[in-house]
């Protein structure tokens, strides 16, 4: 696999990374500007909340940098696998402790430091890879298995938000759900670009697929979104993010084994190495610097409920 193809995947992450990582805390302003999202009845006030975000400046701002961030993810998705795309989106917290220290003026711990530099190492494990050309092979039967299971999800939250308060469980449950629904939702991204590029032949003809992957990309990230404001609004950032994260890149990681047969141990030169192991390696780097990284980035104190 020649080095450039590598730098490749790279550099579109890092360009996510920039995007992702300034829209997370501009997102997260937006919310408290907006006075907050009350769910008191799930179905009669999700659209008068979601109306208050969108007419919010800062938060519409941040939704917009997000989308742009997914269209990045989303290109290097058709080109790379899901195993090699999906851990490389925590570029964006390296971008987030760097728009914190500059705009912010927050400071780095010595942890801190270790954690960005264990970061940065699982990252470019990733991204060194020996093979990253992705492939138009699905497991048909477990992707189309993911629709009672999502739906399962929906209606778990659901119920647990009528029994959730600020803070408590609810800072580790609905984190939960939007990892799920982001790690799930990241099949079903994949699966809508194999059926748009390939003239795909199934169980489900190349339409059947188009049209059900994007139904279901709609369904899992809308809700993957939900639950990750309503957890940014009710939890710490330092426990939502890791979290989230940690969940969806997970789910993603090791479902890509099994929905698009991609491998996680590669043989270099027809033996195995330490290279072999850089994907696992890499996602272990990633996770446990999720985890070293955890801290609330909270720049509201001085700031208005104002829009």
């Amino acid at each position: 696999m020649p080095l450039d193809n590598n730098i490749g995947v790279l550099v579109f992450m890092l360009i996510y990374g920039i995007i992702s990582g300034g829209s997370a805390i501009i997102m997260k302003i937006g919310i408290f500007r907006s006075g907050g999202i009350k769910l008191n009845d799930f179905f009669r006030d999700v659209l008068p909340a979601a109306w208050n975000l969108l007419t919010t400046r800062m938060w519409f701002i941040g939704g917009i940098a997000a989308l742009t961030g997914f269209i990045v993810y989303t290109v290097a998705l058709s080109i790379y696998d899901v195993s090699i795309v999906k851990p490389l989106v925590n570029t964006n917290l390296l971008f987030t402790f760097i728009f914190a220290a500059v705009v912010f003026k927050e400071r780095l711990s010595v942890i801190e430091w270790v954690g960005v530099g264990t970061l940065i190492i699982g990252i470019l494990l990733i991204a060194l890879t020996p093979s990253i050309e992705s492939n138009s092979e699905i497991n048909e039967p477990l992707l189309l298995l993911l629709f009672p299971v999502t739906i399962g999800l929906i209606v778990m939250m659901i119920i647990i938000l009528f029994v959730t308060k600020t803070g408590g469980p609810a800072e580790f449950i609905l984190p939960i759900f939007a990892g799920s629904f982001f790690g799930v939702g990241t099949f079903f991204t994949k699966s809508l670009l194999i059926g748009l590029n390939n003239d795909f032949q199934g169980i489900l003809s190349r339409n059947g697929l188009i049209i059900y992957s994007l139904c279901m990309l709609i369904v899992t990230y809308g809700f993957a979104t939900i639950a990750q404001q309503l957890a940014f609004e009710r939890g710490r950032l330092s426990i939502v993010s890791p979290i989230t994260n940690a969940l969806s890149v997970t789910i993603a990681f090791i479902g890509a084994y099994f929905v698009f047969y991609e491998e996680l141990i590669f043989q270099v030169a027809g033996e195995l190495s330490i290279q072999s192991f850089n994907k696992i390696f890499g996602l272990l780097g990633i996770l446990i610097a999720l985890f070293i990284l955890r801290r609330e980035i909270n720049p509201l104190n001085d700031l208005s409920p104002s829009r």
